[in-house]
């Protein structure tokens, strides 16, 4: 398990990383032939890896970048 554990950390530390917790329960299971529950994964990768799952948010296409620019200087 610490060879695993170990294996998740690095692959979390790389810039593609996963997008749900549920995928890291799939390849827990492909590459290291692990079957682990969804909750313990997500507190082996919040707390005790201290890593964050990193989803971009939805952003539109049609938004203009000069007027999103001006609102946030006008704003604060």
């Amino acid at each position: 398990m610490g060879s695993a554990i170990a294996a998740l950390s690095e692959k979390l530390k790389t810039g593609k990383g996963f997008s749900s917790y549920g995928a890291i329960v799939e390849w827990l299971k492909k590459e290291q032939g692990l079957e682990v529950e969804y909750a313990t994964v997500y507190a082996l990768v919040r707390y005790k890896l201290g890593a964050k799952l990193k989803v971009p948010r939805y952003h539109c296409h049609k938004q203009d970048e000069k007027l999103v620019s001006e609102f946030k200087k006008n704003s604060v």
